[in-house]
């Protein structure tokens, strides 16, 4: 693919779960540099393998497509990148018959990011998440 001018070439996905996985599989077979992370050591193994445990028809050509073709590594810590997209689960807890957005993977995923962030990155939030959760992680 031929290199194009862009300001993102870079690009960290953390959490390579159902939506993680093809996201960065998907940027990587389009010429960006990917890195891969999830905190599940066994999940990087496999995917490096190409055991995949999530079952959709194309994914396992599309993932050992991206890393035979060298943009895309997977590990389990990030690294520096010019966008983070964080795909990790927010499971609904009930407290007090009131439904309510566990966000402690998203907090975990920001705290693991804050050492390589400079001005000019780009976060998106994959996950849903309930409103005005960006305002309180940014403050």
């Amino acid at each position: 693919m031929e290199k194009k001018d862009r300001r993102i070439e870079k690009i960290c996905v953390i959490g390579l779960g159902y939506i993680g996985l093809p996201t960065a599989s998907m940027l990587a077979n389009h010429g960006y540099k990917v890195v891969g992370v999830d905190i599940n050591r066994e999940r990087i193994r496999r995917i490096e393998e190409g055991s995949l445990n999530i079952v959709e028809p194309g994914l396992k050509t599309l993932v050992s497509g991206a890393i035979n073709s060298g943009n895309l590594k997977v590990k389990t810590t990030p690294e520096d990148a010019d966008a983070y997209i964080l795909c990790v689960p927010t499971p609904v807890r009930w407290e007090n018959n009131t439904p309510r957005c566990d966000l402690s993977y998203i907090y975990n995923a920001i705290e693991s990011i804050k050492p390589y962030l400079r001005e000019g990155n780009l976060i998106i939030i994959e996950s849903t998440v309930p409103p005005k959760t960006t305002r309180r992680i940014y403050n």
